[in-house]
């Protein structure tokens, strides 16, 4: 099993000399564990406020906590999702980084491993494009490291009919 300190040590040396941005400050992750309501699980913390603020993972895609990118800030990422999925919006579930093609992947703020879920709207009714997966973030920050490309499938084949005419 991988250790946070041995992920942490690996982003860095993945990452090409300047290309990750600066930490993001403990204001910009306060903020956002408000507003969600939970504090970020440990690892993800330790990666924002030590490493850097976003810029890592799958095609560098992580969020930034503070800055418009090339998608926006995390919080406001956050705030568009739980406002244009619904009521049904898993609350502590935060968006996290693109995998392109609509597809995401998403950490759930209130498990201390951070429970990985994913979004991918082919195939699949609103209702069933999130789904939680079997990762948690070591393990998926692990498979990016390694060379993996494991996008986020869910669980199960739903029997809906909502899904079966998409």
């Amino acid at each position: 099993m991988t250790t946070d300190d041995e992920i942490i040590r690996r982003i860095r040396e993945r990452a090409r000399p300047g290309t990750l941005p600066p930490p993001a400050s403990q204001e910009a992750a306060a903020q956002l564990e408000a507003a969600v309501g939970h504090r970020m699980p440990p690892l993800l913390r330790r990666i924002y406020l030590e490493v850097a603020d976003g810029g890592f993972g799958r095609g560098n895609s992580a969020l930034s906590l503070t800055e418009d990118r090339d998608e926006p800030p995390m919080l406001e990422a956050y705030l568009a999702w739980r406002e244009g999925y619904g009521a049904d919006y898993p609350t502590p579930v935060v968006p996290l980084l693109t995998w392109g093609c609509a597809i995401w992947s998403l950490v759930d703020f209130s498990t201390p491993e951070g429970q990985m879920w994913g979004w991918d709207p082919h195939g699949s009714c609103l209702r069933h494009s999130l789904f939680p997966e079997p990762l948690t973030l070591a393990q998926r920050l692990t498979g990016w490291l390694d060379d993996l490309e494991n996008f986020p499938a869910p669980l199960d084949e739903t029997d809906c009919p909502d899904c079966m005419s998409c």
